[in-house]
């Protein structure tokens, strides 16, 4: 069995413990975003942190997210672990799954909302329940904090392609739900700004992956995302929001020429296949690994159920 690679949804990477892998909270539904230098600053100031008990998460969650917990529990057989971040967390909401204890968590920060939640179990309802494939550690391979940002980045973009069209078929708004106002009033809105005015590439507020040497990527996965939205939420969004979108898009495509040609290559394959399908999702993260050259490092597998405990072969 071998761990998947972590993949985190807030700009940077986290490094999984052995053993286990970490999805948190999305770029697109985060509370916490990166500074200007590319640094990632929590939200709030506090240093409690709120207590969480399963009653009290269930007691706040919408019918979705119930039913989704509901069947994820009965169709694994295993039962979901909420915890607490702590409130110096850079990110709201994080899910994780430890094969050797075979127990799938969701861990909260304070102010997390019901489609927090929501987001997390749908990642679980891929890996464990309909078999998506996922970026996992070749053998010896030599894993350090570069790769997994680099592996991380990718994984999480395709994945999240499928989580937020599961959340908006549920129900939920992609103004403010799906799509975090923060998305909106910080990256749409400061980094054309930035760009406009001329910016380096240390201070464009893209920089997250610069020291690990995947600057390109990184920036590439900002023009992806904004593209995508544009072409499948477009008719969800009010019309200054759509505004908001596209202004980035147009000061990206002006001032990162290299960096939206690698995105090009990207969202040519998000065309090409259809990542809400096992077959589409499965090509579109092969071969965008391959594009990198993380393929020599990671492969696809899946997660197997073997008398109630679930493996992840290797690639």
């Amino acid at each position: 069995m071998k761990r998947i690679v972590g993949t985190s949804r807030l700009r940077f990477a986290l490094a999984p413990c052995p053993g286990r892998f970490f999805l948190c909270a999305v770029l697109l539904s985060a509370s916490a975003f990166p500074g200007e230098d590319g640094s990632t600053r929590p939200s709030g100031s506090a240093p409690t942190e709120e207590v969480l008990t399963r009653a009290k998460v269930l007691e706040r969650l919408r019918e979705p997210a119930r039913k989704l917990l509901a069947e994820l529990e009965t169709k694994t057989g295993l039962q979901v672990v909420f915890q607490s971040l702590p409130r110096s967390s850079y990110v709201i909401a994080q899910y994780s799954f430890d094969p050797p204890s075979n127990t799938p968590t969701v861990l909260l920060r304070s102010g997390w909302k019901d489609a927090d939640v929501a987001h997390e179990l749908t990642h679980m309802q891929l890996d464990l329940v309909e078999g998506y494939r996922v970026l996992a550690w070749r053998r010896d391979v030599a894993h350090t904090k570069e790769l997994e940002a680099a592996i991380g980045r990718v994984r999480s973009y395709v994945d999240d392609q499928v989580v937020h069209a599961r959340l908006a078929r549920a129900g939920y708004k992609m103004d403010g739900e799906v799509l975090s106002p923060v998305f909106f009033e910080d990256i749409c809105t400061n980094i054309p700004r930035y760009l406009d005015e001329g910016r380096a590439r240390p201070n464009d507020g893209m920089a997250h992956l610069d020291k690990e040497g995947y600057g390109d990527l990184c920036r590439s996965t900002f023009l992806v995302q904004m593209e995508l939205v544009v072409e499948h939420y477009s008719d969800s969004m009010p019309a200054e929001r759509l505004k908001l979108v596209k202004q980035f898009i147009t000061a990206f495509r002006a001032h990162r020429a290299r960096e939206a040609e690698k995105a090009d290559k990207i969202l040519a394959l998000f065309r090409r296949y259809d990542v809400q399908t096992l077959t589409g999702h499965e090509r579109i993260l092969k071969e965008w690994s391959e594009m990198e050259g993380l393929d020599r490092f990671v492969g696809l597998s899946a997660y197997v159920r073997r008398d109630g405990k679930f493996t992840l072969p290797f690639p």
